[in-house]
């Protein structure tokens, strides 16, 4: 099975390290974050269709504290699809619909 460190999203094959050797970065304490930072910190993966689901999984919570993260994506990102998904979200999650 495949693992990512989910800071730099490097891709491991083995899962028994508590920080990522490429980044350092404590997954012990990913793991304590709640579901919610988990998802806003998804969208910063380097896969598109990773990123497309996490978006959806926001609007379905209408999950305002996404906004600004679907805002600087919009703006960041220059995959057309994920610009247009980002800012419907952010229509849909004002609206709350």
């Amino acid at each position: 099975m495949r693992y990512y460190c989910p800071n730099c999203w490097k891709d491991y094959w083995v899962e028994d390290f508590k920080t990522c050797p490429e980044c350092g970065y404590s997954i012990k304490k990913h793991n304590d974050k709640s579901y919610v930072d988990k998802l806003l910190n998804a969208l910063n993966h380097r896969a598109g269709e990773v990123r497309l689901f996490v978006i959806m999984i926001l609007v379905q919570r209408k999950e305002k504290r996404a906004i600004p993260y679907l805002d600087k994506l919009s703006k960041e990102t220059k995959d057309p699809s994920l610009v247009k998904a980002a800012l419907e979200a952010v229509m849909r999650i004002h609206e709350g619909k």
